[in-house]
């Protein structure tokens, strides 16, 4: 079963659209979805490894603005959508408690969040709520998100035949590793 839908991953990763589905998976991520991109991102670079940098930049834009989507539900909309995001991950008082602590160095929270896979809507959501501002959201969400996905890019650029490879060979292993990281995405932020 998990070789069928890796093969159906993979060739969905040369479809038309995939750049779409990949760029508007990226922008809910952002802001509201739990999905995040990676399991579309890597199946791509790996069908298609000369364009890796280019996925990476959508990604990067979809980031970006999704974030600014979740920095508007911050601003205008915390008490209902964005609590109600936020308590969905079990965030809320963590949350609260983060904003109280950093918010004098919050830039610096924006980018180190932004470098990790955390759910980036949490901060996307309360820089709005604490009205950031949006020059400097709009640089640390930027940096943060392409280095993010550059890094990825990067590796499966270069490394891409070796790592495909590897997920074929093991891809049970493999399967278990993304969603190790995926899950973990939801739950450091709740050990945090």
């Amino acid at each position: 079963m998990l070789k069928r839908a890796y093969d159906w991953v993979v060739s969905y990763a040369s479809h038309p659209r995939a750049v779409w589905v990949l760029f508007a998976v990226t922008f809910l991520e952002s802001s509201v979805s739990p999905i995040p991109p990676l399991p579309l991102l890597i199946p791509m670079c790996l069908a298609r490894p000369e364009r890796s940098w280019y996925y990476a930049f959508v990604c990067s834009m979809g980031a970006l603005l999704g974030g600014y989507m979740g920095y508007a539900i911050g601003w205008l909309l915390y008490d209902t959508v964005g609590l109600w995001l936020i308590t969905l991950y079990g965030l809320a008082d963590q949350a609260t408690t983060m904003v109280e602590n950093s918010k004098h160095v919050w830039f610096w929270v924006l980018l180190t969040k932004g470098l990790t896979p955390i759910p980036f809507k949490i901060v996307t959501i309360m820089s709005g709520f604490i009205h950031f501002d949006l020059t400097l959201f709009t640089i640390g969400a930027f940096v943060s998100r392409i280095t993010f996905f550059m890094m990825f890019a990067l590796a499966l650029r270069f490394y891409g035949e070796n790592i495909r490879l590897f997920m074929e060979k093991h891809l049970p292993l493999a399967t278990g590793i993304l969603l190790f990281f995926i899950i973990g995405g939801f739950l450091l932020p709740a050990i945090i």
